[in-house]
Parts: C-alpha cells; sequence; structure tokens
C-alpha cells in the first residue's frame, strides 16, 4: 500500500481482489485512482494503475472483435481534418453528409439506411474536410456486431458532430449516444469539464436538423445553416493564404492550428525555408500594416497573406 494511502485505498483493492471480470475490475482501478494519494510520492502508483486500466480496455475491444467474428474496418484521414456524423436512426446524418459534401448516399423514411460509413469531403473556403457518416446509433450498439469498430472511427476523428432530430426528445437521443460511447470508454466534452479517470475525452459538437424544441444541452450547439462555421470553429484551425511576390494569393489556402507561426508555416510550405529564412510580408489581421515584414515567430491569424523571402 502507498504511503498516506487511507482507509479507501484498501477499500478500492479489497474491490479489485473481488471483481471477476474484465469490466469489474476496470471500474475498481478507476475508484482506486479517484482514492490514491495525489502527491509527487505517488505518481508511479497513478501511472501503473492506468496502464493497467489501458491494457484491460484493448483485451475487452479484442474479445469483443473475435467474439463478432473479427470485423473491422478503418476509414483513412484525408484533408484537414476527420469530422465523424453520429445520431439515431433518421436524424438526418445522410442528408447533411449530402448537403455538403456533395455526395449521393441513400436517404429513405425508412431505419438503419446506411449501413456501412459513408464518406465525402466538405469545402471549407478551400481546405478540404472530410466528413464520415457513422451508422445509426442505437441502445446497445457497442454489443452489436460492427458497434465497436463503427465506435473507434468515431473516435478517432478530429471531432464528432451528434446530429440531433429536433422533433423528437432531444435529450434522449443525446443519451443514448452518450450511454454507447461510455461502454467505449469514451466520454463526450460538454461545455463545462467533464473528465473521467480512465476514460478518454472527445471533442464533440451538436447540429440541430429539422424543427427545433427547446431543450437543455450541456455540449457546443449550433443549427444546419450553420453547419460550416461551426464545424470549423470546433476544430481550432485557422486558414492562410501564400504567395509569390509580385503574384497574387496562392490558391487553396493551408490549414495551421490556431496560434501557429509563420515558422510553423513554412515548415508545411518547403523543407527549405526555414534555414534560407530571410523575411516574410504579411497581409491579414495579424499586422497593423499590410506588407509589414515579420520573422518566423509571429503569429498568424485567419486569412492572413504570408509572402516568403528566401537568401
Amino acid at each position: 500500500m502507498p504511503i498516506n494511502a487511507g482507509y479507501e485505498y484498501a477499500e478500492a483493492q479489497k474491490r479489485l481482489d473481488d471483481a471477476k471480470t474484465n469490466e469489474e475490475k476496470i471500474r475498481a482501478l478507476e475508484y482506486m485512482l479517484s482514492v490514491s494519494p495525489s502527491h509527487k510520492g505517488a505518481e508511479k502508483l497513478r501511472l501503473e494503475i492506468k496502464t493497467k486500466i489501458s491494457k484491460l480496455k484493448t483485451k475487452i475491444e479484442k474479445e469483443r472483435a473475435k467474439k463478432t467474428g473479427g470485423f473491422s474496418i478503418a476509414i483513412k484521414k484525408e484533408g484537414a481534418a476527420q469530422i465523424a456524423l453520429i445520431g439515431i436512426p433518421n436524424s438526418g446524418k445522410t442528408t447533411i453528409l449530402n448537403k455538403f459534401a456533395n455526395t449521393k448516399a441513400l436517404v429513405a423514411d425508412y431505419e438503419f439506411t446506411t449501413r456501412m460509413p459513408e464518406v465525402g469531403v466538405m469545402d471549407y473556403n478551400g481546405i478540404k474536410v472530410q466528413l464520415v457518416e457513422i451508422p445509426a446509433i442505437f441502445l446497445g450498439f457497442n454489443e452489436s456486431n460492427k458497434g465497436p469498430s463503427l465506435l473507434a472511427i468515431a473516435r478517432s476523428a478530429d471531432l464528432i458532430v451528434i446530429i440531433i432530430d429536433g422533433t423528437r426528445d432531444c435529450e434522449q437521443q443525446i443519451k443514448i449516444i452518450e450511454l454507447e460511447f461510455s461502454k467505449n470508454f469514451v466520454v463526450l466534452k460538454k461545455l463545462k469539464s467533464n473528465n473521467r479517470e480512465g476514460y478518454e475525452t472527445r471533442k464533440c459538437l451538436v447540429i440541430v436538423n429539422k424543427i427545433l424544441k427547446n431543450f437543455k444541452c450541456e455540449y457546443p450547439v449550433s443549427w444546419v445553416g450553420d453547419f460550416k462555421d461551426a464545424v470549423w470553429t470546433m476544430l481550432d484551425l485557422i486558414y492562410v493564404y501564400t504567395k509569390q511576390p509580385g503574384r497574387e494569393k496562392d490558391f487553396p489556402p493551408v490549414a495551421l492550428k490556431k496560434g501557429s507561426s509563420v515558422g510553423d508555416l513554412a515548415r508545411i510550405v518547403h523543407h527549405d525555408f526555414i534555414d534560407k529564412f530571410k523575411f516574410a510580408r504579411v497581409w491579414g489581421k495579424s499586422v497593423k500594416h499590410n506588407g509589414s515584414n515579420v520573422g518566423l515567430e509571429h503569429k498568424l491569424k485567419e486569412g492572413d497573406i504570408v509572402e516568403f523571402h528566401v537568401k
């Protein structure tokens, strides 16, 4: 037992000893982590607990794949970011995919039209963003044949977008999705912090489709008409342009993380630009005067135009 561990830790150890299934062991370890000492001397202990939790989760996922015939699927990420569209049956996911990614996926008024992930590419001011529609989620989805693999696609995406049918019980739709992700050891990030020991926290946006009924939402929320801007805002990305001296700006622009510098852009544009860099001229919101000379550390803002000058 670690130094300064109280009776709660001893109780957690007893729960772990009595646990029969891997799921029970994970719950016991999560409790143990929550009551374990938080001082510096207990860092190794906490790391060991987290490692055990991670290994048990991996073991559970492998066992599920084996029981379901080893079904596995992966979607290669393309563009600046990958967005997973999820929702209950007939929430409008396919309609949104077709509208914003110019796809022609089947839309019907019966449930479970989408059987496998549908993929499209959305254009945002020249930046390509990949949209992946996950088949409809239902109670027990995680225990279904393809459920774990399909949820794994969503958890690996840069943003999870929940499509809500505003004509139905909005809170219930979200609860179903929360529950199925929880079974997969994932919590969706709310407006207020809701981190959970032993769980992954994934960024999430709620898009209300069809007619809106008033409901309390603990997640960032927007509407179909603002879909593109809302998704882009949640990604924490900016787009900037490059140009050559004496010419107009190049197209398409380049996607960067918010807070990126001229040096970050230089590394993307050409591997020699850093070593041969003299200065850059910038037009846009990040400078007081258009055409200002700046160095590699200058922070860029969305829509900036950058002209590199090298030795």
